[in-house]
């Protein structure tokens, strides 16, 4: 004999099902909110945010694949999970988006920015990429990359894709604010004339690379530059003349150093350059290079002149084997700059 089915009852489930669907839905929303105002990077959004999301759907991986030079990864896993990174799992994000979007990158290098494993654990029985589910992340109207998650158990349901999605837009939305915060501190940072870092972007630089210096006993130098007789040319040509040579001159010194060095306006026409993982024979190689590149400077002025000209720089390692602070540091640069002043200008001391 067939069941009898209670149709006031299914339905009256049913709703249940949907009540509590959005209720999970609404508490995903406030609780995203909350999390976007604490994080300070993208990285910290995304592993925050993953964790919201996780218990609303059940998921071993997640993923989020930022469309930018490379494909950066920030990964989330449950506590005690293996490295994901194989080719399999490489695979399966460059399939992803070549069926989401049509631009090959197949080519392009994938960098795993970050990797939580604090998710709640769990005995994963299986393959843990066997079921996969994704939704596109957009930024000002255009792809700027995809969340995927996968697990091992049980396929998506279809409200599992309907909260993704909405979660989705979510990020969207707080990668927006988090990237306008990030330029506004970088104009706090940035020197108006030059578009280099300011005094403050200096020390804030400085210190975390001598704690940096300090904790993985890495080598880091300093070098401090200023324009040999810049007065002259204020007092001849003219301020705006003096801005032109300060600006053209920190865009070919910039041009000289790696990505991960600092040049920083130190005030007035003196400048300083961070060289992390840099020791005192680094430091004089940069150094000479850089005389070398200013001296061929050329800047074009009134009258169809030329303005030509030279800087002396200072230059120090960063000591391991004292406590000597920020100051210190400083303080031995700007000494060797003056004696290179000195000794004639146009020249480094180290």
């Amino acid at each position: 004999m067939a069941e009898d089915v209670n149709p006031a009852k299914t339905e009256l489930q049913r709703l249940r099902d949907e009540h509590q669907q959005i209720s999970d839905l609404l508490a995903l929303v406030q609780e995203l909110t909350g999390q976007a105002i604490r994080s300070e990077s993208v990285a910290d959004l995304f592993a925050l945010a993953f964790r919201t999301l996780f218990d609303c759907v059940s998921f071993d991986i997640a993923v989020a694949v930022m469309i930018e030079q490379n494909l950066d990864l920030y990964i989330s896993t449950r506590e005690g999970a293996p490295t994901l990174v194989s080719d399999k799992f490489i695979d399966g994000i460059r399939s992803t988006l070549a069926h989401l979007i049509p631009v090959s990158f197949e080519t392009t290098e994938i960098v795993v920015k970050s990797e939580h494993n604090d998710l709640a654990a769990a005995a994963v029985n299986g393959d843990s990429l066997a079921h996969a589910m994704h939704a596109i992340l957009l930024l000002e109207h255009r792809t700027a990359g995809v969340l995927v998650l996968y697990r091992a158990e049980r396929e998506f349901a279809e409200h599992h894709r309907q909260i993704l999605e909405i979660f989705s837009a979510q990020v969207s939305m707080m990668l927006d604010n988090l990237r306008a915060r990030e330029q506004i501190l970088s104009l706090a940072d940035t020197d108006d004339l030059t578009g280099i870092g300011n005094k403050r972007l200096f020390r804030r630089q400085l210190t975390q690379e001598i704690e940096r210096a300090r904790t993985y006993g890495v080598p880091l130098s300093l070098l401090l530059f200023d324009i040999d007789d810049f007065k002259q040319v204020n007092d001849t040509l003219g301020h705006t003349v003096g801005d032109v040579v300060l600006s053209e001159l920190c865009g070919v010194v910039r041009e000289t150093l790696r990505p991960p060095d600092t040049i920083a306006r130190f005030g007035g026409d003196e400048f300083a350059v961070i060289l992390p993982h840099t020791d005192i024979n680094g430091a004089r190689a940069v150094a000479e290079r850089i005389i070398k590149t200013v001296r061929e400077l050329t800047i074009p002025a009134d009258d169809e002149g030329m303005v030509t000209c030279a800087i002396s720089i200072g230059v120090a390692e960063y000591s391991l084997d004292d406590d000597a602070g920020m100051t210190d540091f400083v303080r031995r640069a700007d000494e060797r700059l003056y004696e290179s002043k000195r000794q004639g200008k146009n020249r480094y001391t180290s």
